[in-house]
Formats: structure tokens, C-alpha cells, sequence
């Protein structure tokens, strides 16, 4: 396409043309028509006439420099363009032909899923950099800040982000991100890959945890996945364990939402114990008997629009709480907080009606709704694990909140009450209560807090923390 630039003469001329009328209006689309026929032409005295009609019409109209951005692009292309730079890579020219079609288009918006599809392939390419440069600092920060990144049809992000922990000496980290992978995943290959990853990290008790988590989330698998624990366990020169007495006594924990996908304790994946059959009042049709099995199937896959698609039209509770858990993990959490709050409220059971309240608050939390997460907290009587992921998440939030308010001494309370329910304080966030101390002016106490940091893993912004408390 021919780009026209005008010269000094011809804007001096435009804008003296602009004091002809007070009137502020811009042309509309249909005015540009003829414009843009001309410039398609390549004919440029018609163009520059068109341009001093339009500026006499509309006075106050800024002419851009390069009239090929007033071309009218025809959106599906261009976002077919669009596309095509994402999965080659090249995102700022992605982001910019957005721009353009916004432009050249009055009413086009991208879509959600379009600026999903750019964010996510972003973070990945930074994310494979920053392993790739042996940067585990910045390879953690970037997964935290984007966990899609860790869904099960993105496994090796996991497994990498494991790495990475073990290389920041957080081996605790790299454990509960490997127990996410088990207790959030249902491909037996996946499964068994994890365990095997797992054993640089894991205790004999936390393997045997694992183990047990994975067999619930894929019973057909159960005896491979005993075997490969078996062998895991002979490798460390222990026995195998009688699995009479070690079946899981509850279902699988949810994966937090900032290390990977999140997921049903009941409706994503089939329970460790034989569900109870429906009363004869509460019996589902064929056909609702049939769409929750295949929503159930499509979310064990991590094939979150089947499982939206399979169950949009059902009305029981199970299946509105399937839809919910499906929506949350598709990124769209107000659908997801509709459906928890209709399954909360239709649920027949105790035990339905607190896992839809737990979705609940994970989508409030995801919201930042943390004031509404902590009552429906208040008020609900969750599982053990249920409750330490919800708590865990609105004192992390709180902390931030309050430290960005400048209520130091807040943030730090909340912080130190984190680190005492999880029994663990990311790095990101001791930095944080580290210079929560030293602009609270507590300075000895950010002074341990930034070298217990350091001497974990030295780091540009670890000596830098560490240099203003010392001086």
C-alpha cells in the first residue's frame, strides 16, 4: 500500500483552512470513502484535493501524517494477520496492526480471546528466555504472573518452573508446584512423569502423597501408577507400601491459581470414593446423564470450551457446578461466579454446596472481590485444604494492598500471619515485608529479612534491598 506524507506546505495550509469554522467534528467513515478510493488509485492530486474538501467540512479534523492509516482494513483479515504475527512471534508488530485495525475500523474491538492468545504467547516466549538464560528469579516471576501458563496442556512450564525453584533454592516450591501438576492433571503419562520429577524433592511421605493424589484423579491408571511409585521407592531403597491403608481420605487439594489450572474437588474429576447414587426424585435424564459425563471427560483433558459447550444447557446442580469450574478455568470468571453461586444454592448435599462456595471464593479472589472471599470464608464450613488455599490467598492480597496503601505495619502483620498458616513466605513477598520493615523504619529487622534473601539466592535485587538497609 502507497503511503502519502504530506509537506510542511500542505499541513500549514490545512490547519490555516481550521479557523474557517468552530464546529469540532471529525469525518465520518463514509466520508473517507472517496479518500480512500483515491489513495487506492495511487492518484495523489486527487487525494490532496479530498483532503482540503474534508479539512474545509470539518475544520477541527487533525489529518495524520501518513494517510494510509485512514485505509479501512476489513477486520477478519487482520486479525487472521493478527494471529499469524502471534505464532510467529512477532508481538509488537501484533500489537500494532491492533492499533491499526482499531483505527481503520470505527466499532472493532479485539476480542478476548485474541488478546488471551497475545498475553499468553508473550509470557511463554519470555518465560522460555528467561529459563533458557538460567534466570530462575525472573522465570518464577513471570509464571506467577501469568498462570495459564501452567495449565495441563502446558505441563513442561511446570515441570521447568520446578526446576527453577530447586535452582532458587525453594526445593518447598518446587514440591507444591509438582503437587499441583498431580493434583490438577489426569493424563497418566503426565502423572507418572511427575512422580519421577518429584522424587529430587519429595520425602518418602510426600511421594506416598502424591502417588496416592494421582491414583485418585486417574483410578483406570491406578496400577501403573503404583508401579512406577514402587520403583521409585526401591530406588530409595524402601520397601513398597500396602496401599490397604493408604487411600486418600479426602479428594485431591485444588491447584493453586497462581502456579496452574484450577480444578473441581468433585465435578472435574472423578472422586476417590464410588459416588452415591441419586434419589429417584433427583435421578438425571439420559440426556443430562450424558452431557455431565461428557463435560466431566472434556475437563479432565483441560478442554475447558467442550466442557462449556457440552454443559451449557444444564440445570442440575452438578452440572452447573462442572460449568462453573470450567468457566474459571477458561478466564471467565463472572460466568464462573454465577454458576457457583446457582449450585451453592441448588446443591442438595453439605459437601456440594462447600465445594461450590469454595469456587466461590477462588473467583472472588481472582476478582480481587477479597472482602466478599472472606466472608463467604467466615461463613463456610471448608476442608482443611479448602481453607488454607482460601486464607493463604486473601492474606497474600491484604498484605499487598495494605503495603501499597503505605500501611506498613499492616502489610507486615499480614505477611508474618501468612508464613505462619503455610509455613513457608515466597521470595517476592519477604522482599516485600522487607521493605515493609524499612519504610516503617524498622531497619535491623529489614536488614535480617533482605539477608535471609540473599544468602538463599544472590541477586541484583537482593543487594540492592540488601545496601539500602545498610545504609
Amino acid at each position: 500500500m502507497k503511503k502519502f506524507h504530506f509537506t510542511l506546505a500542505l499541513l500549514a495550509m490545512t490547519q490555516a483552512l481550521g479557523a474557517l469554522s468552530a464546529q469540532a467534528q471529525s469525518p465520518t467513515d463514509s466520508d473517507l470513502q472517496a479518500l480512500r478510493f483515491y489513495m487506492n488509485e495511487a492518484n495523489d492530486l486527487a487525494v490532496r484535493s479530498e483532503v482540503r474538501r474534508l479539512q474545509l467540512r470539518y475544520p477541527d479534523w487533525v489529518v495524520p501524517e501518513d494517510l494510509a492509516t485512514l485505509q479501512q482494513i476489513a477486520p477478519d483479515e487482520a486479525v487472521a494477520s493478527i494471529y499469524s504475527e502471534i505464532r510467529s512471534g512477532n508481538f509488537v508488530r501484533a500489537r500494532a496492526l491492533i492499533e491499526e485495525t482499531g483505527r481503520a475500523t470505527p466499532g472493532w474491538a479485539p476480542s478476548p480471546e485474541l488478546l488471551a492468545a497475545l498475553s499468553i504467547a508473550e509470557a511463554q516466549s519470555s518465560f522460555d528466555q528467561a529459563v533458557s538464560r538460567g534466570e530462575p528469579e525472573a522465570a518464577i516471576r513471570i509464571a506467577r504472573a501469568a498462570p495459564e501458563l501452567l495449565r495441563c496442556e502446558r505441563v513442561n512450564n511446570a515441570w521447568l518452573l520446578a526446576e527453577q525453584y530447586q535452582a532458587a533454592r525453594e526445593p518447598a516450591l518446587a514440591l507444591t508446584t509438582l503437587n499441583g501438576v498431580v493434583r490438577s492433571c489426569s493424563d497418566p503419562n503426565i502423572l507418572v512423569a511427575t512422580l519421577e520429577k518429584s522424587v529430587a524433592v519429595a520425602s518418602l511421605e510426600e511421594l506416598a502423597a502424591m502417588a496416592d493424589a494421582a491414583r485418585a484423579g486417574a483410578p483406570g491408571s491406578a496400577p501403573r501408577l503404583t508401579s512406577v511409585e514402587n520403583r521409585l521407592r526401591a530406588g530409595l531403597q524402601t520397601q513398597p507400601r500396602p496401599l490397604a491403608s493408604a487411600t486418600p481420605s479426602g479428594a485431591p487439594a485444588a491447584f493453586d491459581a497462581s502456579a496452574g489450572a484450577l480444578s473441581s474437588t468433585k465435578t472435574q474429576r472423578p472422586s476417590a470414593q464410588p459416588p452415591l447414587a441419586p434419589s429417584p426424585r433427583r435421578a438425571m435424564s439420559g440426556g443430562a446423564s450424558t452431557a455431565l459425563s461428557q463435560a466431566r471427560t472434556a475437563a479432565q483433558r483441560a478442554d475447558w470450551s467442550t466442557c462449556l459447550a457440552a454443559s451449557a444447557k444444564g440445570t442440575s446442580p452438578e452440572i452447573v457446578s462442572q460449568r462453573a469450574w470450567c468457566a474459571l478455568n477458561a478466564k471467565r470468571p463472572m460466568q464462573a461466579l454465577n454458576d457457583f453461586k446457582l449450585a451453592a444454592s441448588r446443591s442438595p448435599t453439605a459437601e456440594g454446596r462447600r465445594d461450590a462456595r469454595y469456587g466461590m471464593a477462588l473467583v472472588m479472589l481472582q476478582l480481587n472481590m477479597v472482602d466478599q472471599a472472606a466472608n463467604v470464608a467466615a461463613t463456610t464450613h471448608f476442608s482443611d485444604q479448602q481453607r488454607l488455599e482460601v486464607e493463604t490467598q486473601i492474606l497474600d492480597k491484604r498484605g499487598v494492598s495494605a503495603y501499597q496503601r503505605h500501611d506498613y505495619r499492616r502489610a507486615i502483620a499480614y505477611f508474618d500471619e501468612l508464613e505462619r498458616l503455610s509455613g513457608v513466605v515466597r521470595r517476592d513477598i519477604a522482599l516485600l515485608r522487607g521493605y515493609a520493615y524499612l519504610n516503617s523504619g524498622q531497619r535491623a529487622r529489614a536488614r535480617i529479612e533482605f539477608q535471609a534473601i540473599h544468602d538463599k539466592l544472590a541477586t541484583p535485587e537482593s543487594r540492592r534491598a540488601l545496601s539500602r538497609a545498610l545504609h
